[in-house]
């Protein structure tokens, strides 16, 4: 049986090692802090308890599909409750918008601060879940190996929104300061900034609007016990204090 040592413990860590055991590897994790999960860990102090990391829970079918690749269902290791309001933005002249959890809700907050805009809304949301459609099924899953994993047939036939930016789609589309500001910022999430960003990414406005916000109960570090409970049940190992100083190599291996 191959051995095979992975460093780190977060989710890609955790999510590899799962699949590396599942396939008959013989797997370790090697974690240099005393607990898991990288950023998605815990504080605890003075009786409250804190998540390190990340806050929202996005794209919950990446999740359920991950687990189901395994015999499992998400509600098999954590509950996962919908935000309402999904979330409240704060701007610089101290007011502040709740973004709600249903499309409906979403549409007359628009309307109110820009009338006539949640037609141009719906249009744009169409897009954006045709294009996150596309994403989940032909690109997101690829190993990222090289910029032609982007061209399908389905892309091809949108050359356009490779060559707009998410921030002309949405300024074309809405003048309403804030609104816009609601729009450009799901992207943010991608490490880029709106005006870099390909139009096709508008579907990260569609995990946004159209698939919610949601918390594991618990908080986040749920999805890391989870995971992990995944990890050892398939035979895989994991040492916690155990940092690692240097990769050693030799002849190329």
């Amino acid at each position: 049986m191959h051995k095979v040592h992975i460093i780190g413990s977060g989710f890609s860590s955790l999510a590899t090692g799962c699949y590396l055991a599942k396939a008959g590897y013989e797997v370790t994790l090697l974690e240099k802090n005393n607990t898991i999960g990288g950023r998605a860990r815990e504080m605890h102090k003075d009786g409250f308890r804190f998540d390190m990391g990340p806050s929202w829970y996005w794209m919950p079918d990446v999740f359920d599909k991950f687990f189901q690749d395994f015999g499992h269902q998400t509600s098999d290791f954590y509950e996962l409750i919908k935000l309402s309001p999904s979330y409240r933005v704060h701007f610089e002249d101290e007011e502040y918008i709740d973004v709600p959890d249903s499309l409906e809700e979403i549409y007359k907050v628009f309307d109110q601060l820009e009338p006539g805009s949640a037609v141009r809304l719906k249009e744009f949301l169409a897009l954006a879940k045709t294009n996150y459609e596309i994403a989940m099924k032909d690109l997101v899953y690829k190993p990222g190996l090289s910029p032609l994993e982007l061209v399908t047939p389905s892309t091809a036939l949108r050359l356009n929104q490779f060559i707009q930016t998410v921030s002309s789609q949405v300024r074309k589309r809405f003048t309403n300061p804030k609104l816009i500001k609601i729009l450009e910022f799901p992207v943010l999430f991608l490490g880029a900034k709106p005006q870099n960003t390909p139009g096709f990414y508008n579907f990260m406005n569609w995990a946004d609007f159209g698939l919610g916000t949601w918390y594991p109960k618990g908080g986040m570090v749920q999805v890391i016990k989870g995971m992990e409970k995944l990890f050892l049940s398939l035979g895989g190992k994991i040492e916690t204090n155990s940092p690692v100083d240097k990769i050693e190599y030799a002849n190329n291996r």
